[in-house]
């Protein structure tokens, strides 16, 4: 049997790592995949094709197939891909089939509103421990998480297994703060401060600006208006627009 024709658990189970350094773009697509096939499973459908996923989230198919490729061998060519065995191997890769406890810092508006978002419990992410500054904050408990005081990061991420944090406090201090951080044995962080921070070899961070998201799609919508504009004031009186008429 060729491995394009393998069916079953092995069709979908990859390697421990994959042949190749794999790209954080081609991470990023395996993360749309997932919860695109996890929404078909929701939605009943048990097998798809490549060219009906790769339509779904927007690639082509060969890109899709490239993406696959790099961790193993998925699905068969006659019935395609299993779409639930599919979703949980895709997990695996990304580590994230076991809940994982991560650690927030900065329990302002946005930290309270990251306290109760469900979305990271559904994606395998666990916020077990909130930190703060100010007094009147610690002690409480928001969202079922306590505050813990930020001069006790070192032992409260130890005694709650943490290796993993969320970046939501002020920017004053931001660097000395991920510089204990990572020295108290987390390895990844999501920084939603509007502040770059260095870390060291073996710790990866991942700013997230989202006022700098919302700047991008006002020059997207400002241009997008500017352009069809544009090709209204060229058109002579009475003639139609293309893609405008009804």
């Amino acid at each position: 049997m060729s491995t394009s024709e393998q069916t079953g658990p092995e069709a979908t189970r990859p390697p421990s790592r994959p042949a190749k350094r794999v790209s954080l773009q081609t991470v990023e697509r395996l993360s749309v995949y997932r919860k695109v096939l996890e929404e078909l499973d929701r939605d009943g459908v048990e097998n798809i094709h490549s060219h009906e996923l790769a339509e779904l989230v927007g690639v082509t198919p060969a890109q899709l197939r490239r993406d696959l490729a790099s961790f193993g061998t998925f699905g068969n060519i006659s019935r395609g891909y299993n779409v639930y065995q599919m979703s949980r191997t895709i997990s695996r890769i990304l580590g994230t089939d076991a809940s994982q406890s991560v650690a927030l810092f900065g329990v302002g508006d946005l930290g309270r509103a990251l306290l109760s978002y469900r979305g990271f419990e559904e994606r395998g992410f666990h916020i077990a421990v909130a930190f703060d500054a100010d007094s009147e904050k610690v002690g409480r408990v928001f969202a079922g998480r306590r505050c813990y005081h930020v001069d006790h990061l070192e032992e409260v991420l130890r005694e709650f297994d943490v290796h993993m944090a969320i970046l939501a406090s002020r920017p004053e201090g931001l660097q000395t703060l991920v510089d204990r951080v990572c020295g108290a044995g987390v390895h990844a962080i999501l920084n939603f401060v509007p502040k770059r921070v260095s870390v060291p070899g073996g710790c990866f961070v991942e700013e997230t600006d989202i006022a700098s998201k919302l700047e991008m799609l006002s020059f997207l919508a400002r241009t997008e208006a500017a352009e069809a504009e544009s090709q209204l004031s060229s058109l002579e009186p009475g003639e139609p627009a293309e893609g405008l008429t009804a």
